[in-house]
């Protein structure tokens, strides 16, 4: 059996199909089925039954899915505990990042990260869409959501605590609220992900439904807005530190706190070592953040350090 039909055959049942699967690599369809029927003839069985339009596993298939992805996981483990073996890192380093924290928190530091490590190339996508860093062959990403895979590894980078927060230009037209309460006689800027604001109160948590008086697909609408004096919005420290420093934007409601505070997390896919180049670049960007990190450290809440 040829390792990269397998790893073929792992990735086509991940995306759920021969041609995506085969597209990830360069492969026609055609060529996408002739490297199926190779991993066929090698284990002599049939894989995958053809007489449906989705890909549907025979009891072959599903065997072979389940302790060939055991193996690779291995095997790709291995690998990288060889690589890690070594002195110097090389090769390809692919990122993801969503594209705020990737502008603003990693793109400065790249210089001096590549005179460092002078053989590793950067492949980065700095976008909102969560990649799956199994099958599109991420080496490492940052995310500030919670982890819903729990099999990816990870290593916390730093807090990242929200804010409810307005432009000057909007407290001198609307006010500031003291309360949740209060929120329904102002204008919220939220995006189609997250309808519902969260705070601490003197009896725990207080969940308030918002009625967005615009709303947008993304953070960066919600920021650019609040900025524009358009309303109130939720935004990170890492993302705001500065105007709230500055006086761009202003904290409110500081006797109620957004909940569910934050994280910059380094995730990794599984495995039993994780890359010399990943984590090279997680001890660096750690470095350069400190602890606490510098967005944390460089603006106060209520009278306390936001950490």
């Amino acid at each position: 059996m040829r390792l990269e039909d397998l790893r073929f055959f792992v990735k086509a049942v991940a995306l759920g199909s021969l041609s995506a699967a085969g597209r990830e690599i360069g492969l026609s369809p055609s060529a996408a089925s002739s490297r199926l029927a190779a991993l066929e003839r090698d284990v002599g069985a049939q894989l995958v039954n053809r007489t449906t339009r989705r890909l549907q596993l025979t009891e072959a298939g599903e065997l072979l899915i389940s302790n060939g992805s055991d193996a690779l996981d291995l095997i790709d483990g291995t690998l990288r505990e060889l690589e890690a073996g070594g002195e110097t890192p090389r090769g390809t380093l692919r990122l993801s990042s969503n594209m705020f924290f990737g502008r603003k928190h990693v793109l400065p530091y790249l210089a001096e990260f590549r005179d460092l490590y002078p053989d590793l190339k950067l492949q980065l996508d700095f976008s909102d869409r969560i990649v799956d860093l199994m099958s599109e062959g991420y080496d490492l990403a940052l995310r500030g959501a919670p982890l819903a895979d729990s099999s990816l590894r990870a290593r916390r980078l730093a807090g990242n605590p929200r804010v409810l927060c307005a432009a000057p230009s909007y407290i001198a037209r609307k006010g500031a609220p003291q309360s949740p309460d209060e929120l329904k006689h102002h204008d919220c800027l939220t995006f189609r992900s997250m309808p519902t604001w969260y705070f601490t109160g003197p009896s725990g948590e207080i969940a308030v439904p918002v009625e967005a008086s615009i709303s947008g697909d993304n953070g960066d609408f919600a920021y650019d807005a609040a900025m524009l004096g358009l309303g109130l919005a939720i935004k990170s420290l890492a993302h705001v530190w500065e105007d709230l420093r500055d006086g761009r934007l202003v904290a409110v409601m500081p006797d109620y706190p957004v909940t569910r505070v934050g994280a910059i997390w380094a995730v990794a896919p599984p495995g039993r070592a994780m890359s010399l180049k990943a984590r090279v670049l997680i001890d660096f960007l750690a470095a350069k953040y400190g602890s606490p990190a510098y967005w944390e450290a460089d603006y106060r809440i209520g009278g306390t350090t936001a950490a």
